[in-house]
């Protein structure tokens, strides 16, 4: 009797430990993601609020441009980061304490015009293109494309300073040619903005160029002192997110538009397909990501940090 008491004593501080150990502190997640695409990834989380846990709450900061992605990446303000992928990899090449976790966003940019021309790339010849992101990740997909391309006389490239300006000159003159990203790009397909937009899909002419589907444009960066049982389930969360926007996007938009994301709803019903949205976790992502990443060393290597991140990058 005494060893069946002993046995049944050991056994009930097994299942106690091994119920612990999953998240045995509370963890309070932040975590900081940028308004338009990789925000619609997570929508549906954002506005349900699902459980990840007893002793696990989370806090959501939805952000504009890039600037307080990279002062969280420096600080380590929030243990859980949207943003570009070749920005998380050149941030991490300078020793920020952060890791990949899984791509949501696989390219969200369009070239749009209102003209009436003949519109695909081959029609670019001698056409200048209006470009917001000089140095980022629309002008390393575009400029490789066209690189691609035999064109007696190049495509020539007008910087503006961002997508807003960008959808701006479009608007003011339907003649131009404009690269723009979503939802931006449904803005401009109102139909009191540019009658008539027609657009060129970029990632069909990635397709073309490299055999991929598309690239990661977009994915989660994790602090690396964040609990890996936390990290998984919340990756299932986005996950079950994004699977909720492609199946009923308009319900996701009016999330959206009761989240305040400043977008009026038949912009976010016309984004939210066009923006490529997928979870695939950093393992899943990694052979894209390498070739995405080779093409930004043929571009610039200092926009990733001059070589390709190992395998510390990706989080198992």
């Amino acid at each position: 009797m005494k060893i069946f008491r002993r046995l049944f004593f050991m056994f009930a501080i097994l299942v106690l430990l091994v119920g612990c150990k999953k998240n045995p502190e509370k963890v309070d997640l932040n975590i900081m993601i940028p308004l338009g695409s990789p925000a619609l990834a997570q929508t549906y989380m954002e506005s349900t609020l699902p459980s990840l846990g007893d002793n696990v709450s989370y806090s959501i900061d939805i952000v504009s441009g890039t600037d307080p992605l990279i002062a969280a990446f420096a600080s380590g303000s929030h243990n859980i980061i949207y943003a570009p992928t070749n920005l998380g990899a050149k941030l991490i090449s300078t020793g920020v304490n952060y890791s990949y976790a899984g791509t949501i966003v696989w390219g969200n940019y369009y070239l749009a015009t209102g003209a009436d021309i003949d519109f695909n790339f081959s029609d670019l010849e001698g056409k200048e293109l209006i470009l917001f992101g000089q140095n980022s990740t629309p002008d390393i997909i575009l400029q490789t494309i066209i690189n691609s391309y035999d064109f007696a006389n190049p495509p020539t490239i007008t910087y503006v300073d961002s997508v807003g300006t960008a959808l701006a000159t479009l608007t003011a003159d339907n003649t131009k040619i404009v690269l723009l990203a979503e939802p931006v790009l449904s803005v401009a397909s109102l139909p009191s903005n540019v009658p008539n937009i027609k657009i060129i899909d970029i990632q069909s002419e990635w397709e073309v160029l490299t055999g991929e589907s598309s690239y990661p444009q977009a994915g989660i960066f994790v602090h690396n002192d964040l609990n890996l049982d936390v990290v998984h389930d919340y990756l299932e969360m986005v996950e079950d997110s994004i699977e909720q926007a492609l199946q009923d996007p308009a319900a996701i938009a009016q999330m959206a538009v009761d989240l305040e994301y400043g977008f009026p709803l038949p912009v976010l019903i016309g984004a939210i397909p066009r923006s490529h949205l997928e979870f695939k976790n950093a393992q899943e992502s990694r052979d894209a990501m390498e070739l995405y990443f080779n093409y930004i060393l043929d571009f610039n290597p200092a926009l990733i940090g001059g070589a390709l991140p190992g395998d510390s990058f990706y989080i198992e």
